[in-house]
């Protein structure tokens, strides 16, 4: 997840923004630890909906992330037109 989240040039705080799990969550996720099948799925179905695709292990490869939003433009990372300032406060802020 976190891969796929990096293949978006999205940050913690750009996901939690535009999706609306806390940035506690994501991290919890990442990092494989349990939490509520339905926030993996959301943050899942996220990713997908934002041009990644989760590759399925084959031979004796495991499980790859694909960005299709490079396929046409190499430099477009996501799709999103506006991502929402975080409601974390910066440092120095």
């Amino acid at each position: 997840m976190r891969i796929a989240r990096e293949f978006l040039g999205l940050s913690q705080d750009d996901v939690e923004a535009v999706l609306g799990v806390s940035r506690k969550t994501i991290q919890r996720i990442e990092r494989g630890d349990d939490v509520i099948v339905h926030y993996v799925s959301s943050l899942q179905g996220f990713y997908e909906d934002q041009g990644i695709e989760f590759v399925p292990p084959a031979g004796e490869r495991g499980w790859g992330v694909f960005n299709a939003n490079t396929k046409a433009d190499p430099t477009r990372l996501n799709a999103l037109e506006n991502i929402p300032p975080s409601k974390r406060r910066r440092a120095g802020s």
